[in-house]
């Protein structure tokens, strides 16, 4: 009883939090004041169709209040007092692109590169960008990946304890010095990719992605750890139900980890996923998904099949824009571990916060700004049985900073901070661990 009122708490907190987010977002977006002076720039408009300066103004207003298809038939017709005019087709061909309608955004920004000499060196290249990135979205097969290279040091790489005299089950235990709190360095590396293929039917399509995490202790082979995961399914368009910029897929997952040099772990499982975007800056993510995990035993883990089993898990992800250099994100996740052994069972209920902030830094490179990401979260778990005196429960939080700081269009120098702490009953699993990593980052 006392599980479930901690879950329903957890539930309607975030509930609650992402509904004041976005109806606070609502608000702000939707001031009377805003609507009111594209009230007055529209007056301004009807009694002087030719006003460039009081058009542009409205339509940015409309942008900044939802209102693309407003925005663009303002700019259409001023056109008509300014045909070829390239301050009008290059916002055009923006608003265009951001309601997906590549072809026409395709157009209008070809001609705008028409008048070549007529035009700043920044805005040209601006509008090439676009019709880099309206090609990839016409093809196909399209695909996009990050990589991350770099060294880290970590002051607790085993995640064990300080000491090695602890409590397990009221008794005095001393713990071998490989479970105890040491500290290193090591190599680590991350990637992901996504792949999609259209099959041009009202945008469903095929999609694979991929993920991995790898790291090479110095001095600790034992510890040196490769995590992989894949997930493949189609992806549906509802737009055809109604539901603009909506999408419901279903996926199979596979995922393996080598500990050392062996097999650690496999899992096979299927998710489920929808996202959709009731405005220009709010977006929603709703999963769930069930996994299968083979735990692979041997003598440095010779209890490993213990937790072979089943987890469950729901994930709900809300995002909003401030604007376009900052935003931020709520997430609050639930899962369920079913394990042989009946000890190892238990539910992890958490959220997290992040805000993602683009800013102008030192000019590295003159044409991308410096991007930071603060990340703070929580998770609780709560073991359904113990073979100790009492039920087992972790309380662990975390906090997290990277920077990026691009030195071309595709690489980035990238230093990262990380603290996370463990706050349990059960000695072994109580913990506090710092890292502190930077290397380099490659973006197609």
């Amino acid at each position: 009883m006392l599980l479930l009122l901690h879950l329903k708490r957890f539930v309607f907190l975030g509930f609650v939090s992402v509904s004041v987010l976005l109806s606070t977002s609502g608000i702000s977006r939707a001031s009377s004041a805003q609507e009111q002076e594209r009230k007055r720039l529209f007056e301004i408009i009807f009694t002087q169709p030719d006003n460039l300066d009081a058009a542009l103004s409205y339509a940015a207003l409309s942008v900044k209040l939802g209102d693309l298809e407003g925005a663009i038939s303002t700019l259409e017709r001023m056109l008509l007092f300014a045909p070829g005019l390239p301050a009008l087709q290059v916002e055009l061909g923006v608003l265009y692109y951001k309601l997906g309608n590549f072809d026409t955004a395709e157009g209008y920004f070809k001609e705008v590169l028409k008048h070549k000499g007529n035009i700043s060196d920044e805005l040209y290249a601006n509008v090439e960008k676009y019709l880099e990135a309206i090609e990839k979205r016409l093809n196909r097969f399209r695909w996009s990946g990050k990589t991350f290279v770099g060294l880290r040091w970590q002051d607790n790489i085993t995640l064990g304890p300080s000491s090695a005299n602890v409590l397990l089950n009221g008794i005095a235990v001393t713990l071998p010095n490989s479970a105890i709190k040491k500290s290193g360095f090591s190599l680590v590396t991350s990637s992901r990719a996504h792949f999609e293929y259209d099959f041009l039917t009202q945008g469903d399509r095929l999609e694979l992605d991929y993920v991995d995490f790898g790291s090479v202790q110095f001095g600790q082979s034992s510890l040196n750890t490769q995590i992989s995961e894949v997930t493949f399914g189609p992806s549906f368009n509802l737009g055809r139900f109604g539901w603009d910029d909506t999408y419901s897929s279903i996926y199979a997952i596979a995922n393996g980890a080598l500990l050392g040099k062996s097999i650690y772990f496999g899992t096979l499982g299927v998710g489920t996923r929808l996202i959709t975007r009731p405005s220009n800056d709010i977006s929603l993510i709703l999963k769930g998904e069930f996994r299968n995990r083979w735990y692979r035993q041997s003598n440095e883990h010779p209890t490993a099949k213990q937790r072979n089993g089943k987890e469950y898990r729901g994930v709900g992800l809300a995002r909003y824009r401030f604007d376009p250099n900052f935003r931020i994100s709520l997430g609050v996740q639930i899962s369920r571990k079913d394990r042989n052994v009946a000890h190892l069972d238990y539910w992890e209920y958490g959220s997290f916060l992040t805000a993602d902030w683009r800013f102008e830094g030192v000019k590295v490179h003159d044409d991308l700004p410096w991007r930071l990401t603060a990340t703070a979260g929580y998770l609780r778990r709560d073991f359904d049985t113990s073979n100790a005196v009492q039920k087992r429960h972790d309380d662990e939080y975390w906090v997290r900073g990277v920077l990026e700081v691009p030195v071309t269009q595709a690489w980035a120098v990238v230093p990262k901070a990380e603290y996370r702490r463990v706050k349990s009953n059960y000695a072994t699993s109580d913990y506090g661990s710092f890292s502190a990593t930077i290397g380099v980052q490659y973006t197609d």
